[in-house]
């Protein structure tokens, strides 16, 4: 299968946390690796593990037209991943924000075929001891799709920045709704080195929001799952009851859902 990220400019703990992530996907079996960079940078950073690609042609500064951080588009990544798995004949194209450690437990999930989709959320772990600190359920870093989902489901994708409010839960939301998507959300398959957020008062924030306003449905769909399932959590419940309320609110679109998702659509502006 192919596993690919966007490997960025980092240093001190940043750089640190991102080395001993990409260091466990290179032992990660029965993988491809590949780091996608931007087209036009001289000098791209990479990890000897990683074949590395120029091909990148969009960026966070060119979609809103804002400065700060040089960042992918998530869409642009999966385009070239689904690429090369159709290239190599993968089964699966994956992508990963590049601090996650990424274990064999979940490349066998994937490795076992039975879902056009998995997303991952992440276990939080303390940067000194490795102790869990809870999953991250109000967000995913991981997800592995395969071409053929992707084909049916890629015109529903808004060109969304890695690292920005709110993708990756629409995306989630648009898997379990149009493919056959498992949502790995309880245990330790994918962690994360626990760090401040650096998103916050992000110069690109409101071209996330703008399309998550396009993206309602999706979004309001994702809190409807969210919020129960927390409180669930919270008093104890039990995996079964969680995914019975994930299969009660990820059915097919209703007609009043697909009406006001082709109205906000229009409103916040289609062409994207």
């Amino acid at each position: 299968m192919i596993l690919g990220t966007h490997i960025y400019p980092a240093t001190g703990l940043a750089a640190e946390r991102m080395r001993q992530a990409l260091d466990t996907w290179a032992g990660l079996p029965g993988v491809r690796l590949i780091n996608l960079q931007f087209a036009d940078d001289a000098s791209p950073v990479g990890h000897p593990a990683f074949e590395t690609r120029a091909v990148l042609r969009h960026d966070s500064r060119t979609v809103t037209g804002a400065q700060g951080p040089r960042k992918p588009i998530v869409r642009e990544l999966l385009d070239h991943l689904v690429d090369a798995a159709v290239q190599s004949r993968a089964a699966y194209a994956g992508f990963s924000n590049a601090d996650i450690l990424i274990s064999p437990a979940a490349m066998s999930r994937v490795a076992a075929g039975q879902h056009e989709a998995l997303v991952f959320s992440r276990m939080d772990i303390d940067g000194t001891t490795g102790a869990p600190l809870g999953e991250f359920l109000s967000g995913q870093d991981t997800l592995f799709i395969t071409p053929q989902a992707y084909g049916r489901i890629r015109r529903r994708l808004r060109p969304y920045i890695v690292g920005e409010m709110p993708w990756d839960v629409i995306y989630t939301s648009i898997l379990l709704t149009h493919a056959r998507t498992l949502l790995v959300n309880r245990g330790d398959d994918c962690r994360h080195v626990f760090h401040d957020t650096v998103w916050v008062d992000s110069p690109f924030a409101a071209h996330g929001w703008r399309l998550s306003h396009q993206d309602w449905t999706y979004f309001a769909r994702w809190y409807r799952y969210y919020n129960p399932a927390k409180a669930l959590r919270e008093r104890g419940g039990s995996a079964e009851e969680e995914d019975a309320l994930r299969s009660r609110v990820f059915g097919p679109l209703t007609i009043v859902e697909r009406a006001l998702h082709r109205y906000r659509s229009l409103r916040h502006g289609a062409f994207t």
